[in-house]
C-alpha cells in the first residue's frame, strides 16, 4: 500500500467518525497545513452531502433507527418534535460522517439571520463525533479535581468542572477537541439520557452571548474573562439555559 492510499483511507476513517481521538488530532492538524489534502477533504465532503441530500428523502426505517438508538445512546426526539422530522437529520449525520458531515449547511442563529460561525461548526462537529464514539469522553471522572487537571499539558486551557450532580447535571468526564486547528478542552455532563458537552476556547473578542441550533440540537455561547464557552446538547432549549445559568453561577469569580 502507498503512502497516498494510506492517506486516503485515514481520510475516510476520518470522514466516518472511525478514528481515535489521537488519531483525529494529527489528522486535523495535516489539513491545517496541507491545502492538496484539505482539497480531498472538500472533495469528500461534496460527497458526503450528495448522500445526505439523497438519504434524507427516504424516511429510515423504525427498527434501523431503534438500534442505532440503543447503540450509540441518543434520547428520543422530545415529545413536541416531530419523530419523521427528527431522524432523517440523524440518520443522514451518521451515515456520511459526523466529523466532516457536521459541517455542513449551517448553525442557524435563533431570530437572526447571522452567517454560520466556524466555530460554532467545529464545536458543533466535535459534540456530534462524541456522540459517534462509545464514550462521549476521553477521561470518565465525576470528580472535576481529577478532570480540570487532566487537560493539563493537552491543551491550554483547563476549564472549571463543577459538581453539578445536586440539580441534575453529572459530570462525567471531558475530551479533547479541535477547533480551528487546535486542542480544546471540552466538559462532558449529563441530563436524564441527554448528552451536554461545554468547549471553551480562547476569546476573540466582540462575540456576543447567545443561542444557535441545528437539526435539533442547541448551542449556547458566553464569554467569560478571556475565554469562550459553548455548550452543546439535544435538550430543548429552555433546559440547555438552565444549565449554562447553573454552570456560570458555580463558576463565577468573587469580584
Amino acid at each position: 500500500m502507498t503512502g497516498d492510499d494510506e492517506t486516503l483511507l485515514l481520510l475516510s476513517a476520518y470522514a466516518d467518525g472511525e478514528l481515535s481521538p489521537g488519531e483525529v488530532l494529527a489528522m486535523e492538524r495535516r489539513l491545517a497545513a496541507e491545502p492538496d489534502l484539505r482539497a480531498r477533504a472538500a472533495r469528500l465532503r461534496g460527497l458526503s452531502g450528495a448522500v445526505r441530500a439523497t438519504l434524507a428523502e427516504v424516511p429510515a426505517p423504525e427498527t434501523l433507527r431503534g438500534r442505532i438508538v440503543r447503540q450509540i445512546g441518543f434520547a428520543d426526539p422530545e415529545p413536541r418534535r416531530s419523530r419523521l422530522g427528527a431522524w432523517p437529520a440523524l440518520a443522514a449525520t451518521l451515515v456520511a460522517g459526523i466529523a466532516i458531515g457536521a459541517s455542513l449547511g449551517g448553525i442557524v442563529p435563533l431570530g437572526t439571520a447571522e452567517a454560520p460561525s466556524p466555530v460554532g461548526e467545529a464545536v458543533l462537529a466535535g459534540h456530534l463525533r462524541g456522540l459517534a464514539a462509545p464514550q462521549p469522553f476521553d477521561i470518565a471522572s465525576a470528580d472535576g479535581h481529577v478532570v480540570k487537571p487532566w487537560f493539563n499539558g493537552r491543551t491550554t486551557i483547563a476549564p472549571d468542572a463543577p459538581d453539578l450532580s445536586d440539580r441534575g447535571y453529572p459530570l462525567v468526564g471531558g475530551r479533547i477537541d479541535i477547533v480551528d486547528g487546535q486542542p480544546v478542552p471540552t466538559l462532558v455532563y449529563r441530563h436524564d439520557r441527554h448528552v451536554i458537552s461545554v468547549t471553551v476556547v480562547p476569546a476573540t473578542g466582540g462575540a456576543q452571548a447567545g443561542e444557535a441550533r441545528r437539526d435539533g440540537t442547541f448551542l449556547e455561547r458566553w464569554e467569560a474573562g478571556d475565554l469562550t464557552y459553548w455548550a452543546v446538547s439535544d435538550l430543548n432549549a429552555r433546559d440547555l439555559r438552565g444549565f449554562v445559568e447553573l454552570y456560570r453561577a458555580r463558576t463565577a469569580r468573587p469580584r
